[in-house]
Formats: C-alpha cells, sequence, structure tokens
C-alpha cells in the first residue's frame, strides 16, 4: 500500500538531522531539502542540503525568449525568468535594464502587443500546467490586468482584422477524462470569436469548426471570409477558405504538409510543403492558387520564418545538421546577402514592422539564449540582452559533437554527445557512465543549444551525455520521419539497441554503467528500452511519459486525441488497440526490473498522471526499486523552478546510487 505524506509531516519526517549512505544517502549528520510544498513523493529517500546547494548555481541559468516588436517604436517583449516562472518583459533599448509586466506563480505562455498602436498586450496563461490558457489585456503603463475570456477552455490568440481593432480569440472544449473520473466526452470542435480587447463582453462567435486540428491563419474581414488550417497529422495539413456569409468551405491549391504558424500580407500563404522528402517553404497566391517554391534549392527540412508586413521580406531558418542556417529573401523571392551572426542555434526570427529590423534569438553551449537584432540593409548588428555571469559553476560547458550508429535494419541514426570538457578530463580517469536523453514529439529534434542544470552532470560528475535523435525525428526528410509510424513504433526503440551496442564500442565509455531518461514521448521509449534491454541498463528514469499507449489514447485531452491516433493508431480499431497493448510498456512491465524514477505533472492534459501511477505499481510488483514524484501544480513537465530545483536533486541522487 502506498502512503502519501503532507509535505508538512514529510518534513517533520525528513528532519534537520538525517544519516547519508555513500552510496547518494546520508551516512553522516547533514540537513535535508524540505521538498516544494506542491510536490507528493513516494519512495524517495531524503534530498541531502548538501548536494542541492552544490548544484544550485547550475539552476541560476534561464533563456531569454524573443515574443514581439511594438508595432510603431523599437521595443520588444521578452519572456525570462522572474523568481519562479517565466514572466513578460518589456525591452526599449538594447542592453537596457528590462521592465517586468507581469508577476505572479504561473507561467506566461504567449503574448502580443494591440496591432495598431501598442497600446496594450494580450497574454495568454493558464493555472498548474492544466492547458485550459486564458486571455488578459495588460496596460503596460499601470500593469492591470484583465481577462477577457471565460474559464474552462483553452484559448487562443489569433490575427487580427484590416482596420486593427478587433482579433480573433478560438476557444476549445476541455473534458479531463482522466482526472475527473466521469468518463465524460467532449465533441472535437474549435469556436472562432471576433473580439475588441477594449469590450471583451461583445465578443460574437463567427464560426464553430468541427474536428481536431482547425487553425485561424487569416481573417480577412473586408471579404468576410477566413482563410484556415486543418491539421491531420504531425505530417499533413490542408488550406481552407471559408466564406463566413454561406459557409462554404473551398481549398486553397493543394494539400500541404506539416502544420505552422504563418504569417504575410493578404495576397499570399506561406507554408511548409514536403517536395521529395524534404520540407521547404513555399508561397501561395489566395486569388489564384498559383504555388511558388521559396527554398526549393536547399536539400533540407525549414524550421521557421518571418514575412514583413511592410515591404514583403522573408527571412527563412533552414534546419542544416542540426543547427539553423539563416536565408533572406525580396518579397520577390531573390535571394539577399545574409549577415554575418553570432555563433550558435537560431531559434526564431522576426521581422519588425519597419521591414528592416530582424530579431533573433542565439543560444550555444556557452549561452541559454540571448535576443539580438540585425539591420539587414546595413549590417549593423544588436545585442539587446545579456546573461548575468553566474559563479561557482564549471567552466567551460561541453560542446556537443554529432556521432552515428547503425541501427538493426541499417538504418543511420544520429544524435549529439557531450563529453567532459578536456580541461576537466584529470578529474575524470577511467571510462565514463553514460546518461541517454531521449526527446518527446515523436517528431521532435535534439539539437546543439544549452544543457542548463545538466552541465552539473558533465562537469562536476564526469558523465557523458546522449541525445539520440531516432527514427521519427524531424530535420533528417519525410522518409526517416515516418520511419515509426504504425506498426514500426518499436524500430525507434531498437535504434536505443543499436546505441548501446555503439556505447560498448566506444574505449571512453562504460557500458556497464549506462542510464536512459526521456519524457512524453521519449518517457515511452525510456520505458520500453529499459524493459528491452534491461540486462544493459542501469536505471531509468520517466518524465511525464506513456506507459500504455491505449489508456494514453483514451484520456489524452479531446483537442489531442484524434491528432494522436492519426500518429500512434486508433485504439478503437480492435487489432490496432492489440497491438498497441503489445508494445505498452505497462504490458511488459515484469521485465523492467531496474531501478525506476518517475516524475509527472498532476494537471498534465496530455499524458495523464494516471499513465505514471499505473506504471509505478506494476513495476513494482517485481520488487523493483521505485522512486516517484507528482507535482500538483505542473502539467506537461515542470516549470516552476522549485519544483524544476527539487526534481534535478533527485534525479542527480538517483542516477549517483
Amino acid at each position: 500500500m502506498r502512503t502519501w505524506l503532507p509535505c508538512a509531516l514529510a518534513s517533520v519526517l525528513v528532519s534537520s538531522v538525517v544519516f547519508a549512505r555513500h552510496d547518494g544517502g546520508l551516512t553522516h549528520a547533514a540537513t535535508a531539502v524540505t521538498p516544494p510544498s506542491a510536490l507528493r513523493l513516494d519512495g524517495v529517500p531524503a534530498v541531502p542540503q548538501s548536494l542541492a546547494d552544490d548544484i544550485a548555481p547550475y539552476g541560476e541559468f534561464y533563456p531569454t525568449l524573443f515574443v514581439a516588436w511594438h508595432p510603431t517604436e523599437q521595443d520588444m517583449l521578452i519572456l525570462r525568468r522572474a523568481g519562479n516562472t517565466s514572466q513578460l518583459f518589456l525591452l526599449s533599448d538594447p542592453l537596457a535594464k528590462p521592465v517586468q509586466l507581469t508577476k505572479g506563480k504561473e507561467p506566461i505562455r504567449d503574448a502580443a502587443f494591440e496591432a495598431k498602436r501598442g497600446a496594450y498586450v494580450l497574454f495568454a496563461r493558464d493555472v498548474g500546467g492544466d492547458e485550459a490558457t486564458q486571455i488578459f489585456r495588460l496596460d503596460p503603463k499601470t500593469l492591470e490586468e484583465k481577462q477577457i475570456t471565460p474559464n474552462g477552455e483553452l484559448h487562443s490568440i489569433g490575427p487580427w482584422n484590416s482596420a486593427r481593432d478587433k482579433l480573433i480569440l478560438t476557444a476549445s472544449p476541455l473534458d479531463r477524462t482522466a482526472n475527473n473520473g466521469s468518463g465524460k466526452r467532449e465533441q472535437a470542435h474549435l469556436d472562432v470569436f471576433a473580439v475588441n480587447p477594449l469590450q471583451p463582453e461583445a465578443r460574437f462567435k463567427l464560426v464553430t469548426l468541427q474536428g481536431a486540428g482547425w487553425g485561424v491563419m487569416k481573417w480577412l474581414d473586408r471579404e468576410n471570409r477566413l482563410i484556415l488550417r486543418e491539421t491531420q497529422s504531425d505530417a499533413i495539413s490542408q488550406v481552407w477558405s471559408l466564406d463566413l456569409a454561406t459557409g462554404k468551405r473551398s481549398k486553397l491549391g493543394e494539400a500541404f504538409a506539416l502544420a505552422d504558424d504563418e504569417q504575410g500580407n493578404d495576397r499570399f500563404v506561406y507554408r511548409r510543403t514536403v517536395d521529395a522528402d524534404f520540407a521547404k517553404l513555399t508561397r501561395t497566391d489566395m486569388r489564384s492558387g498559383e504555388r511558388e517554391w521559396i527554398t526549393k534549392k536547399f536539400p533540407h527540412d525549414v524550421d521557421t520564418w518571418s514575412v514583413s508586413k511592410s515591404n514583403g521580406r522573408v527571412a527563412v531558418l533552414v534546419n542544416v545538421g542540426g543547427l539553423a542556417q539563416l536565408r533572406i529573401f525580396s518579397e520577390d523571392l531573390v535571394a539577399l546577402p545574409t549577415p554575418e551572426l553570432p555563433v550558435g542555434l537560431i531559434t526564431s526570427v522576426s521581422w519588425h514592422r519597419n521591414g528592416r529590423d530582424l530579431a533573433f534569438v542565439v543560444e550555444s553551449a556557452e549561452s541559454p539564449g540571448e535576443v539580438f537584432s540585425i539591420d539587414v540593409d546595413t549590417g549593423q548588428l544588436l545585442r539587446w540582452t545579456q546573461h548575468p555571469k553566474v559563479a561557482n559553476v564549471e567552466r567551460p560547458f561541453s560542446e556537443a559533437e554529432s556521432i552515428g550508429w547503425r541501427s538493426f535494419d541499417g538504418t543511420l541514426v544520429t544524435g549529439l554527445i557531450h563529453r567532459p570538457s578536456p580541461f576537466l578530463a584529470t578529474n575524470f580517469p577511467g571510462k565514463r557512465p553514460v546518461i541517454i536523453n531521449i526527446h518527446g514529439g515523436p517528431a521532435l529534434q535534439s539539437r546543439p543549444g544549452f544543457r542548463g542544470r545538466t552541465n552539473f552532470w558533465i562537469n562536476e560528475r564526469g558523465i557523458v551525455m546522449i541525445y539520440p535523435n531516432v527514427r521519427g525525428s524531424s530535420g533528417f526528410g519525410k522518409k526517416f520521419r515516418e520511419a515509426d509510424n504504425g506498426r514500426k513504433r518499436v524500430d525507434s526503440v531498437k535504434d536505443i539497441g543499436a546505441l548501446l551496442d555503439w556505447i560498448q564500442s566506444q574505449p571512453d565509455l562504460d557500458a556497464s554503467r549506462v542510464a536512459i531518461m526521456g519524457g512524453s514521448y521519449g518517457g515511452y521509449v525510456t520505458l520500453a528500452a529499459g524493459a528491452l534491454y534491461n540486462s544493459r541498463v542501469a536505471a531509468v528514469h520517466s518524465s511525464v511519459g506513456i506507459s500504455h499507449f491505449v489508456s494514453f489514447l483514451e484520456n489524452t485531452e479531446t483537442y489531442r486525441r484524434d491528432l494522436r491516433r492519426s500518429e500512434y493508431g486508433d485504439e478503437r480499431d480492435p487489432e490496432m488497440r492489440r497491438f498497441l497493448d503489445s508494445i505498452s510498456p505497462l504490458t511488459n512491465a515484469e521485465k523492467l526490473r531496474v531501478p525506476l524514477l518517475v516524475s509527472h505533472g498532476k494537471n498534465d492534459p496530455r499524458v495523464p498522471f494516471t499513465e505514471a501511477e499505473q506504471i509505478v505499481r506494476k513495476v513494482r510488483v517485481n520488487g523493483t526499486p521505485v522512486w516517484y514524484v507528482l507535482a500538483d501544480d505542473e502539467g506537461h513537465g515542470f516549470a516552476k523552478k522549485t519544483n524544476q530545483d527539487f526534481q534535478f536533486a533527485t534525479t542527480t541522487m538517483f542516477f549517483d546510487r
């Protein structure tokens, strides 16, 4: 029987004097960390304060994210951590002190200026990671906030009308199936509203779109129509023109691939479209339906792009070996000179309304992310943010190296490896232990960016980190991205088996000390690999992971369910249901006999926390040691710093043992 200890009681039982062992616990009188009040711990030993103190400096790095340019001034909104969560700041000049606009215990998810004069800011925020996102209006002078959407649904900010006095807000239903135990099923749909943010009570519904995957790309109010995106899967979406007067919907051009947020003027739609194997940027004329290829000659996937509303210039990030290369085109799609940029991974680009200043964010092994802009006419580069120096960390941080190995069927699988810096090599003689960290998605990609707290493991523990891009990952073409679909799902797990073979062949790596960790879909691969290769793995850590595909598909939120079925299979089909059951870690839990750490957010709408509960219960039947961390105030991943700090300290202690 599992017994939850309220944190007040836990802090008494885990008193100021406890005992630690040489394997990472306490062997002498020492102070233990009091867990954050929202965390519920099951089977987790006390975390020594000394360990938390050693780790603490590595948690003082935080990324800065560009959000939006001011429509008339050269000011910008940025997101960065303030206290425990990410909040919104106004930055008026390069390297000026940012002015904090929002406060609170919940992080800001998205934001935008009022489109005409920047008179106010709209931002999105949920509670405890539940994704019931509400939209707020913020006065940047008084900092007064007003919620402009009703509670209970997921809301998103859409495009403005031509007069820029109203915008689209969309609302999706949430059924909370896994959390309320009611078995209630909402019909997936999207309500589209026109709203004046200064008079939100007067909003009016334009249309209700039945089914999942809908988004509004453009509001052509003078023509009384919407340009819609219907995402049918991770790989396919369709663009529609909807006549609001008649309700008639017509396809705009051909089927497009890879759903994104589109930008541009009222004449063109910009999309990523698969040409043979790679996703290229295209432009389609909404009147004629004619399509033009923008990045046709580049044999790489397009990451993202921005289109200037004033002069039609296009800035494109192209994924080349995991790094993002910038390409700039005129409105006539003539390639313009590419300015010299700082070294690192470019993660976003955005034009100012003037069509000259291009904002972008760069991160690297040494930098968690900084905002820059460049005047593409003069080539002048401006740095807008500078992360403060953090003391008491071992530097330099390890740079990523590319590696590759052949999987069971001859497929070349690649990844990134971080070894301890050569400057610290004398601290870590002999073969090094390895942690394999598997990304989620499935169609995400591990890329050479900043590793945050993980640098503690590399520099202070001498652990080698490997970030594999198993089949199904983005960035390597359509064929590779779809190589795990349907009944080929376990092939991505076998890619980890081939990686274990590669590790065994490396003279500097200790194949007897390999741990696996991953989040979300990466949590599934982690659990499945732990069961399949239990004799070759020392420990497993699954965070917000899928433990059984059938229960996951039945309980994930309404707005996601059909899209996830298109990726994993439809559990309502008896044959597919049997297959999904057969490959699920829960079904194979008796084979998972290595120490297991599971962490999850109680409010997770994507992978419900019941996925964690059931794998914890069943693995414990084996007599396997299981540590379980459940956060009452988190969703799909831990977003609050205090929870992140404790989770990382717990994970460090787990791997130390």
